[in-house]
């Protein structure tokens, strides 16, 4: 830990108001993005493990997977402009942002984030570049010439008609098209809607309940909080004609599931892509923008302070970024697709958490305890394949999964040779584990995975 991952520890854990203690977190993530992004801001080359998309890849999820963060700033009217951090460069906000945007956009640039193809992760970060623009729209979108718009939107059309897995990836196109409707309705055709309206209608099919989807190719996990419910909040705060009543009640089913997967003791995490484990509170935090939402603001906010207060005080910051695993890094848990930048999906609960003004009543609301805190539950989940049970003496929260017959208990290491291959191969070769993040029959709060610290 480092004398800044030190300050920022005994802020957040200490006793200020919350607004204060999440303000010098923000800071801290968005003075990690100015001294690590490139001369003209488009990729943002965070240090760690690389990912199988390759350095460039990780660079625009740098980027795009950091960018919204600085754009929820924004739009709540904060102030934009920061001192240097240490980069030595001018760092006001909007201007970084805009640069960013340009450059990756256009062909011609040295920092052109490369055309996106059918199947592209250049899709999932589009969705991401999308966001920054609608939440940005007054001080960057409304400011840009004709010619400047038509490129960002030439870049952005190739996401919207992409073809995808059959996934969560399927609402990455969606949320492209209504920012793009949103934004630049000459650009953006009614065709463009037309087909964000047929692929969600098949996405659909794909709905259990509570609030949560079956995900491609494992089942359900926490994506269902992180991705999915942050991609319907995102569909219904664009548009919000757009499937009003079934993302609408879905919305509100999510924050109820996930806030049984809360404790102030951590949560039972399973499933893959746990770096963005900070992100879990996104349902209950979506749900403050509903004006039909039945939880209490001071639930929401007061599951956002205990994750976050876990997963710092367990050293999850390096270098003003997330660390690549659960608590530290930790390659044994990070999939091959996951790059330096790709963990700041766990930042979405802090960017609808900034969409809030400074002062709001978001920031002023008196914390309520989660379920957990209150009393003991069970929830039999029969359409997701779950049990889900909170003791309130002990603040542990199990996931039972019947189907899976018995505990995993053991974990594959990241060995001298997989080290050695990936420098020969430059490509990663880290363990899947896929046994222990799916096939256990228990995932408990109390002792996630069988890490060794």
């Amino acid at each position: 830990m480092g004398p800044e991952e030190a300050r920022i520890r005994q802020l957040v854990l200490g006793n200020q108001p919350i607004e204060a203690r999440f303000v010098a977190l923000f800071e801290y993530f968005a003075n990690g993005f100015v001294r690590h992004a490139a001369p003209g801001y488009s990729r943002v080359q965070y240090g760690g493990l690389g990912s199988r998309n390759g350095y460039a890849m990780d660079g625009l999820e740098g980027f795009a997977r950091t960018a919204p963060l600085l754009a929820a700033w924004i739009y709540s009217g904060r102030d934009a402009t920061v001192g240097d951090p240490g980069g030595g460069r001018p760092s006001e906000r909007v201007a970084m942002l805009r640069a960013g945007i340009l450059g990756g956009v256009d062909p011609h640039s040295s920092e052109y984030w490369g055309g996106i193809r059918d199947q592209d992760q250049g899709i999932v970060e589009a969705a991401d570049v999308a966001r920054v623009l609608w939440l940005t729209r007054a001080s960057i979108w409304d400011k840009l010439d004709s010619g400047q718009k038509r490129m960002i939107c030439t870049w952005l059309l190739a996401g919207a008609g992409a073809q995808t897995p059959r996934s969560n990836w399927m609402l990455f196109p969606v949320v492209i098209s209504v920012v793009l409707a949103s934004l630049s309705p000459e650009n953006a055709s009614q065709e463009v809607l037309q087909r964000a309206h047929r692929v969600f209608a098949d996405y659909k099919q794909y709905y259990l309940d509570h609030g949560w989807f079956y995900d491609r190719p494992h089942g359900v996990d926490f994506y269902n909080a992180w991705g999915i419910t942050y991609d319907l909040f995102w569909i219904h705060t664009v548009d919000p004609a757009f499937e009003p009543d079934f993302i609408g009640a879905a919305l509100e089913k999510s924050a109820d599931l996930t806030q049984h997967l809360v404790s102030p003791r951590g949560i039972p995490i399973m499933g893959r892509s746990i770096c963005y484990r900070t992100a879990v509170p996104v349902p209950l935090v979506a749900a403050t923008f509903l004006d039909s939402s039945r939880f209490p603001t001071g639930r929401a906010v007061r599951a956002l302070d205990v994750v976050w207060r876990y997963f710092v005080a367990n050293d999850s910051l390096r270098d003003g970024a997330l660390t690549q695993g659960y608590f530290r890094a930790d390659p044994r848990l990070l999939e091959r697709y996951s790059g330096t930048g790709s963990c700041h999906w766990g930042l979405r609960s802090l960017v609808l958490a900034f969409m809030h003004p400074a002062g709001d009543r978001f920031w002023r609301a008196s914390q309520e305890p989660l379920p957990v805190e209150e009393a003991d539950y069970r929830l039999d989940l029969s359409k997701l394949g779950w049990i889900v049970e909170g003791h309130r003496a002990s603040g542990e929260i199990i996931i039972t999964i019947p189907r899976n017959p018995a505990d995993v208990n053991t974990i594959d290491e990241y060995s001298w040779t997989m080290r050695a291959q990936e420098t020969f191969l430059r490509a990663p070769l880290r363990p899947g584990n896929s046994e222990i993040k799916y096939e256990s029959r228990h995932y408990s709060s109390a002792a996630p995975f069988p890490l060794k610290n």
